[in-house]
């Protein structure tokens, strides 16, 4: 996550002008990349990707008011062939060696998978691999609800250094709102699991990140002031915490409010991302949770002809003539 981004948004998203200008100068910089990375001279030489999300698993254990995740879809976990099939065409194909971060989040539970410790091995493996040839690698981040996390798992995440950020859903402000809105989640053990993280990432010194994010809904500020004294305490044990309102997916959710999709040209999430699935098929967005911008899969092709495809192509030059519309997953998108 670019940090410096969110807080621009976290500070200027409900300002009347300045936000206005900041989304134009994100879209004028996205065309710019669009060009370079994809009509320019020696564009098949770099690759746009800077993050690449993973969907260890497909399903979901709450079913949180506002979220657009479809639960009667097939339920599925990743397996290690296709996780290891990745990190092959990473390591091998240098036009992604500047992919930043690995995000372990997509809209299932990372922590669902039955063999999530031994998949986070998996990745901490070929990190020792690319250290070996001196190549970097991305920054492992994992966002979770938070109630799978509990202190034995912490602990192993912690002395095999699986992961380099944990990030956490935990809207509302209060123990109720947070109940209301993360429907089967649970405040006391949420609290309990991320008191005891952030009390054993001080007590091992462990190099590790962790933010959160809060949906704050309109009839309270977008600040902590007015928060519950837990909520309080673990925001304070952030190194970053986001407040935002309420978003609709890419038009996909009814948030109650009435929201103009934009007519900016050109989309950095397209440019940036790449989310894999569990059977290997590679989406365009993070804000698909359903799997309507599937482009490819990486057991049928390797990981830059996916990326290269013809369809990602294709909405990329629709997105940069300011062409959304005809595009049905970002027809209704708010996001940029």
């Amino acid at each position: 996550m670019d940090w410096s981004r969110e807080k621009l948004k976290e500070r200027y998203n409900e300002h009347p002008v300045i936000w206005p200008l900041l989304k134009q100068g994100q879209a004028i910089n996205s065309r710019l990349n669009y060009h370079y990375y994809y009509k320019w001279p020696g564009s098949n030489q770099r690759a746009s990707t800077r993050e690449i999300n993973l969907e260890f698993a497909s399903q979901c254990n709450l079913r949180c008011q506002f979220c657009a995740l479809d639960h009667d879809k097939p339920k599925k976990n990743m397996s290690i062939l296709v996780l290891r099939k990745l990190l092959d065409d990473w390591l091998e194909d240098d036009r992604f060696h500047d992919v930043a971060k690995i995000n372990l989040y997509n809209g299932g539970e990372t922590l669902l998978h039955p063999k999530r410790v031994e998949m986070l091995r998996v990745i901490k493996e070929y990190k020792n691999i690319a250290l070996e040839k001196g190549l970097p690698f991305p920054k492992v981040s994992m966002l979770t609800n938070g109630m799978l996390l509990r202190p034995k798992l912490i602990d192993t995440l912690l002395e095999e250094e699986l992961v380099d950020e944990i990030g956490f859903s935990l809207d509302g402000g209060t123990p109720e709102s947070f109940e209301e809105l993360r429907v089967n989640a649970k405040w006391k053990p949420f609290y309990h699991n991320v008191r005891y993280l952030l009390e054993a990432i001080q007590e091992k010194q462990a190099n590790i990140r962790v933010y959160g994010i809060t949906i704050v809904t309109d009839d309270k500020p977008l600040n902590t002031s007015w928060m519950h004294p837990e909520f309080v305490e673990l925001s304070e044990g952030f190194d970053h915490h986001e407040l935002r309102r309420l978003h609709d997916w890419g038009g996909q959710v009814d948030t109650g409010k009435k929201q103009n999709s934009s007519k900016s040209r050109g989309c950095d999430l397209l440019l940036r991302q790449m989310i894999v699935l569990p059977n290997g098929d590679v989406s365009v967005c993070c804000n698909d949770l359903n799997s309507k911008g599937v482009i490819g899969n990486i057991m049928e092709k390797p990981l830059w002809k996916v990326y290269n495809s013809e369809n990602r192509r294709r909405y990329l030059e629709l997105l940069d003539k300011g062409r959304k519309e005809e595009i049905e997953l970002c027809r209704d998108c708010v996001t940029f």
